[in-house]
């Protein structure tokens, strides 16, 4: 967690020597490791850079790192701004039916070297991930094998649609109309400027109760300064939800029915009853999250938010947040607006 936090702070340079390409051989250099920002169609995307400066050309060269590139961060956080899909679910989409690029590109009508790029990591057009999010609603999916049944042999027409009619009642009615009824809000200030997104909310809860038992209080608590302190960092939220004012301090919007929705959704996610004392609450542990759902700097605000109050109890983090102006300026059951991100205590 301590790497992900240090990733939003630039660090002093530190003088070394090394083998400059272009003087040919070793001198003086800065490493620097910095967060810089990128232009994404006009969208200012802030970016981890890490590069050695030469003291005698003048020149600055990358680090290569496997594990990290700075342009694919910043389409993921441009992407997650914009409620787009991400690489990995388009593939995951596509293997889960069993489809070729091929096919999936003739069904959907985009190019199969356009899919294999959108795959790869390339940022999609708006339209065309309006077209692939459309694709991957099962019923969706469905009306176009009905209206493109020459595209696939017989069989193979006839097990994408036995798994899209599984996939559809694993889904589960009680979590489709949860969503349908709960989350289908606009975007606006009021849940952070993007589409509520039930899977991020989600891994938020596993994350926080990966490895640890978690109070329901607590819980609340730790997924509000999440979302707050993201927005407060980046303007957008990372679940899109919206929390309102509780008598315990702020809790996701219908936080209850999520927890139903949840607990038929990822049998990982547990809960049991705990004695505090004299009163007896519900505690939650969970398998491990999905890290992929998330972005370099979601995880950051995740990191910090568990790592501050780590050691905080129930009552603690509530009576902490009771202190907060988004909760003082509402009354019991009104949405906390994010524009009091920026006043936030941590």
């Amino acid at each position: 967690m301590k790497e992900l936090l240090a990733m939003s702070k630039e660090h002093e340079a530190k003088a070394m020597n090394v083998f400059c390409p272009n003087c040919e051989k070793d001198t003086e250099q800065n490493f620097v490791d910095k967060v810089d920002e990128i232009s994404i169609r006009g969208e200012m995307i802030p970016i981890h850079m890490e590069y050695y400066h030469c003291e005698e050309c003048g020149e600055d060269f990358e680090i290569p790192r496997p594990d990290y590139d700075p342009l694919d961060a910043a389409y993921r956080e441009y992407r997650n701004r914009k409620g787009m899909v991400q690489p990995e679910e388009i593939k995951k989409f596509r293997k889960e039916l069993g489809l070729t690029q091929k096919e999936l590109s003739e069904l959907i009508g985009i190019g199969i070297a356009t899919v294999n790029r959108y795959e790869n990591g390339a940022l999609q057009s708006d339209a065309h991930d309006q077209a692939i999010r459309l694709s991957m609603q099962p019923v969706n999916m469905l009306q176009i094998l009905e209206k493109k049944p020459e595209l696939l042999s017989e069989f193979t027409r006839n097990r994408i649609i036995q798994r899209l009619q599984g996939k559809e009642q694993d889904c589960g009615d009680l979590l489709e109309e949860a969503i349908e009824q709960f989350g289908s809000y606009s975007p606006s200030l009021l849940s952070g400027f993007i589409p509520f997104n039930a899977n991020k909310l989600f891994q938020a809860i596993k994350f926080f109760c990966y490895k640890d038992q978690v109070s329901k209080t607590k819980l609340n608590k730790l997924l509000f300064y999440a979302d707050f302190k993201h927005f407060k960092d980046n303007g957008v939220s990372i679940s899109g939800a919206r929390y309102a004012h509780a008598y315990y301090g702020p809790v996701p919007d219908q936080f209850n029915t999520w927890l139903t929705a949840i607990s038929e959704w990822d049998k990982q996610i547990t809960s049991e009853e705990q004695a505090f004392g004299d009163l007896v609450g519900e505690v939650y542990t969970s398998g491990e999250p999905d890290w992929t759902v998330f972005t370099t700097s979601e995880l950051a605000a995740l990191a910090f938010v568990k790592d501050k109050f780590q050691k905080f109890t129930a009552r603690q983090i509530r009576d902490f947040s009771h202190q907060e102006k988004g909760y003082q300026t509402t009354k019991d059951g009104e949405i906390i607006s994010y524009q009091y991100a920026q006043e936030l205590q941590i």
